[in-house]
């Protein structure tokens, strides 16, 4: 009997090992950097791509970093999106990036210009992944293209609203859409500048989540509340819309970086967490169509804590 009980014990644990190894490789990723050239506007994009090891097609994600920021934007979502079986782009904008840090030009870099700007990246990020080989190390093969999301933090959400849809002048519905975009998630989301958020938002159809919290403000921007941060969400059509509020949470809480980038306290890691859940479900649901992903997010508010809060339409 203890002969057969040892075996036993060595089975299971030779199982737990193999799971555990399993598991490390289908969490290994790769990381790949470059610098694309769109020649038709003499514009060069930086680039940052994250995806899982293997061979299989993997569904893609681009991520837009907000105002003064740069590729290091979102790691800590594009990270998790990577080992969870997608590949993540994250895109750096010029005339909004790091490089208006001090130079008193962030005026400049909020112009409409700027967005469409921001927009046309997207575009060309798109285009090259449909025409490159490969970057790198990376295997741009394995890309499903027929899959893509959208998500961006701040000025990076405002992108993904454009992308996604939104109406930025009377008679232009959709003038900056992207239709190869899927679904769209958009950390720190902004009401328009002018006219109404029903207006706006009408003609986003696609499957998007909102994510902001009780404390998501920027000092140069007041008349952006974190209340009106909920607008988009309200506004939008109704089906695969949702809207993840956080107690406490920040503007910075949402910039998915996994040094500091400022002097202050760390984000909480209850919210770090539950950005990381929900999106990840939203995107299993979106771009790999698992109906138990988007029961698990339907959800999702049985596992937030007090003051949190997670609506649906």
């Amino acid at each position: 009997m203890r002969v057969t009980a040892l075996v036993g014990l060595a089975l299971v644990a030779a199982a737990i090992l193999a799971a555990t190894a399993s598991a490390r490789r289908a969490a290994a990723i790769l990381t790949c950097d470059g610098v694309w050239t769109d020649r038709a506007r003499a514009r060069e994009v930086p680039v940052r791509l994250r995806m899982p090891e293997g061979r299989s097609r993997v569904p893609v994600i681009l991520f837009s970093h907000g105002l003064g920021d740069d590729l290091r934007s979102g790691a800590r979502w594009a990270e998790a999106w990577a080992r969870d079986g997608f590949a993540v782009l994250n895109l750096q904008h010029a005339g909004s990036d790091r490089s208006i840090i001090g130079s008193g030009r962030i005026g400049a870099a909020m112009t409409p210009a700027q967005l469409r700007a921001r927009v046309e990246d997207v575009r060309f990020a798109i285009d090259e992944l449909e025409r490159r080989r490969s970057e790198g190390r990376c295997d741009l093969g394995r890309l499903d293209l027929s899959r893509i999301g959208m998500a961006g933090h701040s000025y990076g959400a405002h992108t993904t609203q454009a992308v996604a849809g939104q109406r930025f002048r009377a008679g232009r519905a959709g003038a900056l859409r992207e239709p190869r975009i899927d679904a769209a998630v958009a950390l720190s989301p902004s009401p328009p500048f002018r006219g109404s958020s029903k207006e706006a938002f009408a003609e986003v159809t696609i499957p998007f989540l909102s994510i902001t919290g009780t404390e998501d403000r920027v000092p140069f921007l007041p008349r952006i509340t974190p209340e009106s941060r909920t607008e988009p969400f309200r506004a939008m059509p109704p089906g695969g819309k949702y809207l993840l509020v956080l107690d406490g949470a920040n503007h910075m809480t949402f910039g998915g970086h996994l040094e500091p980038v400022r002097r202050g306290p760390p984000p909480d890691a209850r919210h770090l967490s539950a950005v990381v859940e929900a999106s990840t479900q939203f995107w299993r649901w979106t771009l790999k169509g698992d109906g138990g992903a988007r029961r698990s997010l339907d959800s999702f508010a049985t596992r937030l804590g007090p003051g949190d809060r997670f609506e649906r339409r």
